[in-house]
């Protein structure tokens, strides 16, 4: 695409705010204060861990959901309802499969004034670009992956809309055909006949966001917010094994790391809540990864640091998704983040020599070191029955972390304490108590 020409943004969001939940419980704030414009011929890519609230901002800026506040402008208009001026490509594909590509394709024309011969051309334009030329009267369950993205992606662009927007497009296939398609939507993305004005991609991979964008918003989470929007002045086509093109992944890894790893945790004083409920709520939550990826950090790491971005691409994790995993293990205390990388801690060393028992003793004691985990266990022992409904814990996990969506922080919460035996949760009766076979002494003191 050419260099940015126009003054006025296709698409503004002013101050956009998205809380969760009705009446009194809409307490769940996952975006805050988004300012965001969207130039013609720019490539906007939205970069962040899991629950920054991405795909959430593009379905605001689409139309599909109304913000909870701010303002979204079309082309300096209010947006009311879905924004013609969008089209969407999602990461599953939404093909329907009684469909033929040539009819899945034409649904983008459906309500169009265009006559049969005209959607014919566009039609016939659409395919030749993303290269589905003789695959017209084919059914989905025919195709690859691959293919049926490529459908996906005709169809939206069939619509000749001022904005295509991509919602993880690659994420549902394998490496080999995620590059292809990533390198088709560069060339497309720099086509002038392609038939759209400009492009906003959401993705966890940051060596994505460099080739494709020219602007990387970089997203915090809890609750979601700009960290930072860097431009990206290489020229195209870019070559991911130039040295500036690595600079700016190195400059992209250590923003995203700050932001998911140092970042203060942030306070939400629910309406009437007292000092101390604040207070509680300002305890950091736990990261929705399971206790096997910790395990297999913790396993994976020798006596030396190791940098963060290298471990990330030997593990072939998106950055995002795995600085997770670095936050949970850091949580429990096993591995430490200086700089830009990673190493064990001493309880991390003594965790990696412990056999299977002694894991489990060792996280035992780590997790009543943790508050949230004190808290229900002080909570269980006051209890007439000595356990508590599943509903009154949920009721707490939402009150004290209000940005964050409750049954996930449940589900890792269980399993963390099923893990280090610490509580069992019985599914039938819907209760938390605590384990059987407790190594319950005196709990540690709380140190989050």
């Amino acid at each position: 695409m050419s260099t940015p020409t126009s003054k006025e943004p296709i698409v503004e969001l002013i101050g956009i705010e998205m809380r969760f939940g009705e009446g009194a419980d809409q307490k769940m704030k996952v975006l805050e204060d988004i300012n965001l414009r969207v130039y013609e011929h720019d490539v906007m890519a939205l970069l962040g861990p899991s629950g920054c609230g991405k795909s959430t901002i593009m379905r605001i800026l689409s139309g599909l959901i109304q913000p909870t506040s701010g303002i979204v402008k079309y082309r300096g208009v209010p947006l009311k309802g879905v924004n013609p001026g969008v089209a969407m490509v999602f990461q599953n594909f939404a093909l329907f499969p009684w469909l033929s590509v040539r009819e899945n394709i034409l649904l983008g024309l459906e309500n169009s004034k265009y006559t049969q011969e005209e959607k014919e051309q566009h039609f016939q334009k659409s395919i030749e670009m993303v290269g589905l030329d003789g695959y017209a009267e084919v059914l989905p369950k025919e195709l690859s992956g691959g293919m049926k993205q490529r459908v996906g992606i005709a169809r939206a662009l069939i619509m000749e809309p001022q904005i295509l927007c991509m919602d993880e497009p690659f994420s549902a296939l394998d490496v080999l055909t995620g590059e292809t398609l990533r390198n088709e939507i560069g060339r497309i993305a720099m086509d002038s006949a392609a038939g759209f004005k400009s492009l906003v991609i959401v993705t966890h991979n940051i060596a994505e966001a460099v080739y494709l964008a020219r602007n990387i918003v970089v997203l915090a989470a809890h609750p979601g917010r700009v960290q930072k929007i860097v431009p990206n002045p290489l020229p195209y086509p870019r070559d991911p094994a130039s040295a500036p093109f690595q600079a700016l992944v190195a400059q992209i890894h250590a923003i995203l790391t700050n932001s998911v790893l140092h970042d203060e945790a942030s306070v939400t004083h629910p309406e009437g809540a007292t000092t101390e409920t604040v207070e509680e709520s300002s305890y950091e939550p736990l990261p929705n990864v399971t206790m096997g990826e910790v395990m297999g950090l913790v396993q994976l790491l020798g006596p030396e640091p190791e940098s963060l971005f290298a471990l990330s691409s030997r593990l072939k994790k998106d950055f995002s998704t795995f600085l997770s995993v670095i936050k949970a293990t850091e949580l429990l205390d096993l591995v430490e983040t200086p700089g830009q990388t990673v190493k064990l801690t001493p309880s991390g060393v003594a965790f990696h020599k412990a056999d299977a028992k002694q894991r489990k003793k060792l996280m035992h004691e780590v997790l009543l070191s943790l508050k949230i985990f004190k808290h229900f266990a002080d909570r269980i022992a006051q209890a007439e029955e000595k356990a508590i409904p599943e509903e009154e814990v949920l009721h707490d996990l939402a009150q004290l972390f209000p940005n964050e969506r409750t049954k996930n922080l449940f589900k890792t919460f269980v399993g963390w304490a099923r893990y280090a035996e610490l509580f069992s949760y019985e599914p039938n009766r819907a209760v938390l108590k605590m384990f059987e076979k407790s190594y319950l002494g005196k709990p540690p003191a709380s140190r989050l």
